[in-house]
């Protein structure tokens, strides 16, 4: 990790070596494994050093036969777009899938020569799925792309792990790209990490179509009920996806399950994401969204709930000491606010001694713009916001720091969106540090042992693992420096453990609080911020809180178990030990 670090920006490397020496661990570590990420030679080092060894770990001693056990057909669609290209494409990617499951694997090539003739892409695939049982698997697949030879393996075990489960009928896995024609899969690039299933993930970019494979029974009734057999505009891989996402949203249907291997390497030539995903979401999904083009991050869409029919009230909450620069920079942000609902700003003086700040909170309370009421006590940050959360009358609250600054006016419209979803816990959003890199975008649960920022200092549109960071989805927990949460949700769980965790992990420790009830905690990445972190607080590795901050670690590794804890959200081929997206070697 060192190595490729220096050799990529040796003068920020050593810095953060120096940081190292000076006891500054978590930042030294966090710095170096994002340079060594940076670094072109790290993708492929980890193939030959890494991925071997955690695919050996994942399958164990299963025998190659086993990718035999399980009845497959790959289906392999564009096979008809250029013959000559598409006819050596298409024989790659079925030679791969022979290499992965055996030579008696079935293979089916689809809109194969059409250009607007019968048969459609979806008579051929009605009449394939007629021919088949209804437990083989179909695995879809675009001419270029190929399979890696543990697919069959790693399928296998997964579907017999799945089989007291009758209701998961679809399996995906990781991908990444093929860099030149596809013959020599060691010029490989562009890893797509996922984590467990996430909807709002999903439906940002298809991730299943080419890294999956679905059961034919669930196909068969699908295509029969739902799907129009001869849709004239539906390509065979249009087709496929708009199969798989009607798969996934049938009603009482397990979520799929996921593969923790990186095993399609897609064709060079198919490397964004589909033109025509808009539609088929808009066509196909069970739920109503709205989806557009995310002009930071291009490769996947912006997902947002409908508006509600009517905007809740809300109350923002902001604790406050001194600092009159940021609490002015932060209700200057609020005065740009553009929220079709009532709002109320409610500020917490924590015993503001500071004359600018007083003059200042005071002059806002008579101007009506803001409450504020006093507590003189020692700094509790969940005891403050809980006061604070039991004398308001907002419908849905917003826990906001005193060093957090709006950009723009549409930020809490955007989070209230998914907030009063009833199936929606803690709503967080994207912070940024002055210098427009990530200070949070979820919090993974069990980086280094206890909870981290993932992604934290890496610029929002990183394109390393296509800027997932960067888009809206399900996390575990997000920061209470910007979180929006309905009023009921908060009282229903007793808000932040005032007791237990009175500065660091109380906000983790509520979301994780809301997850246990069954709601889903949600980072929105169109609400932007910037937080100029703990500089009102100071920080917990300062000596005069290393013992506060140390008894509250403790506390949060016993009561959830964060030592041992793999993310859902987060894949376990990331490193734990860095806050970065980064693979693990």
């Amino acid at each position: 990790m060192l190595c490729l670090a220096l050799a990529a920006a040796p003068g920020r490397s050593l810095g953060a070596l120096f940081d190292l020496v000076r006891g500054k661990r978590v930042r030294a570590w966090n710095l170096l494994c994002l340079l060594a990420s940076r670094n072109p030679d790290h993708y492929a080092r980890w193939i030959a050093v890494a991925e071997p060894v955690i695919a050996q770990t994942l399958l164990g001693e299963m025998p190659r036969e086993t990718a035999t056990a399980i009845p497959v057909m790959c289906v392999i669609s564009g096979c008809g777009e250029d013959s000559e290209v598409s006819h050596r494409a298409s024989a790659r990617t079925a030679a791969s899938a022979r290499a992965a499951f055996g030579p008696g694997i079935r293979i089916a090539m689809i809109d194969a020569a059409h250009a607007g003739r019968a048969p459609s892409p979806g008579d051929e695939l009605a009449a394939l799925l007629d021919g088949l049982e209804n437990d083989c698997w179909l695995v879809p697949l675009r001419a270029g792309d190929l399979l890696s030879s543990r697919c069959g393996q790693a399928l296998a075990m997964a579907v017999n792990r799945q089989r007291g489960d009758t209701d998961c009928c679809i399996v995906y896995w990781d991908s990444d790209e093929l860099a030149d024609t596809g013959s020599d899969t060691t010029s490989r690039s562009a890893p797509w990490i996922k984590g467990e299933w996430d909807p709002l993930l999903y439906l940002s970019r298809d991730s299943l179509t080419r890294s999956c494979a679905l059961r034919a029974d669930a196909a068969k009734r699908v295509l029969s009920q739902a799907l129009p057999r001869r849709d004239a505009h539906l390509s065979g891989c249009e087709l496929l996806a708009a199969l798989i996402m009607v798969a996934v949203g049938v009603p009482g249907v397990s979520p799929p399950a996921h593969i923790p291997l990186i095993l399609t390497h897609r064709g060079p030539s198919q490397q964004r994401s589909v033109p025509f995903w808009t539609r088929l979401v808009a066509r196909h999904w069970a739920e109503p969204v709205e989806l557009t083009q995310d002009d930071i991050v291009p490769s996947f869409h912006r997902v947002s709930p409908p508006q509600p029919l009517s905007w809740p009230s809300v109350s923002i909450i902001i604790p406050t000491r001194d600092k009159v620069e940021l609490i002015a920079a932060c209700l200057g942000g609020l005065e740009r606010l553009r929220y079709p609902g009532d709002v109320e700003i409610l500020v917490v003086d924590n015993g503001t001694t500071q004359p600018e700040a007083l003059r200042l909170l005071e002059a806002r309370q008579r101007s009506g713009a803001i409450h504020v009421i006093r507590d003189d006590g020692c700094f509790n940050f969940a005891r403050l916001n809980n006061r604070a959360a039991a004398l308001v009358r907002g419908e849905v609250l917003c826990l906001l720091n005193n060093d957090v600054e709006p950009l723009d006016g549409d930020w809490l419209a955007a989070m209230v969106r998914h907030a009063v979803r009833p199936d929606t816990g803690a709503v967080g959003a994207l912070l940024l540090y002055p210098d427009g890199s990530v200070q949070h975008a979820g919090v993974s649960i069990g980086t280094g042992g206890a909870a981290g920022h993932l992604a934290r200092h890496a610029m929002p549109d990183d394109p390393v693992h296509f800027a997932w960071h960067g888009i809206t989805r399900s996390v575990s927990a997000v920061t209470a420096a910007c979180l929006v949460v309905r009023s009921d949700a908060y009282d229903d769980v007793a808000g932040l453990d005032e007791q237990a965790f009175a500065v660091a992990f109380n906000d983790v420790d509520f979301c994780l609080k809301l997850q246990q009830r069954g709601l889903r905690n949600v980072f929105v990445a169109q609400s932007r911020l910037v937080h100029h972190e703990s500089v009102s607080r100071g920080k917990d590795h300062a000596s005069a809180n290393i013992a506060r901050f140390s008894g509250e670690l403790a506390r949060f590794r016993q009561k959830w178990g964060s030592a041992d804890c793999i993310d859902p959200h987060y894949s376990p081929l990331f490193s734990r030990s860095a806050e970065s997206c980064i693979l693990a070697f």
